[in-house]
């Protein structure tokens, strides 16, 4: 019977944003990172990553901190995890569809419902956890998405939209100028953002 990483879970049960989401938790849990509810931003406590995409997340954040959504977006089109969805691909797992889309294969499908079904029920059986344990709450995040996120702060905050850009009236805008750098007086992480991201990012409960 296969068994799977949590990222591997994720992206079969989720997405790539689910992948994101799953180093967060678990980065979150150790402590290493923190997310503010108020202002939906993301710090770093300690830059000590377990995997590849942890690393990844933690190279997202600046000293000063970033907005969560713009962390998890940018993450979730790493090569970092790329990596990882290009392993289920080799196993046959998930294909490349339109526009380069990541979909489960038949396979895939009977994975995800399988893997969903042991997380829900607590059984251990190809979650790639230690033998007669059952699913620990970063398996259950990558397998049945933020509803399964028992922290009620983190999990408001991981299902909140990134926050809109300002719309600024035209003489505001004018005004804030700089002339002589052409430089806004705006932050940059007003208007951070990240390319289309090709793949299927649905992390609700629906289909994948």
């Amino acid at each position: 019977m296969d068994e799977f990483t949590p990222y591997e879970t994720a992206l079969l049960c989720g997405g790539p944003t689910r992948a994101a989401r799953v180093a967060l938790l678990a980065l979150y849990e150790k402590r290493r990172v923190r997310v503010s509810r108020g202002t939906r931003r993301v710090t770093v406590v300690e830059r000590e990553a377990e995997d590849a995409v942890q690393a990844a997340l933690l190279d997202e954040v600046p000293d000063t901190g970033f907005q969560l959504g713009y962390v998890l977006d940018a993450v979730a089109e790493s090569d970092e995890v790329a990596a990882v969805a290009g392993g289920l691909v080799e196993r046959g797992l998930l294909r490349r569809g339109f526009r380069g889309r990541l979909r489960p294969t038949r396979k895939g499908k009977a994975a995800r419902r399988r893997l969903r079904a042991d997380a829900g029920s607590g059984t251990p059986s190809g979650l790639g956890v230690l033998k007669g344990a059952a699913p620990d709450a970063v398996t259950r995040l990558a397998a049945l998405g933020t509803a399964a996120v028992e922290d009620a702060k983190l999990r408001h905050v991981m299902e909140m939209d990134n926050p809109k850009p300002l719309d600024l009236p035209y003489d505001w805008a004018l005004n804030g100028v700089n002339r002589n750098t052409s430089q806004s007086r705006l932050s940059d992480t007003q208007y951070s953002g990240y390319a289309y991201n090709i793949w299927d990012n649905n992390d609700g409960s629906g289909n994948y």
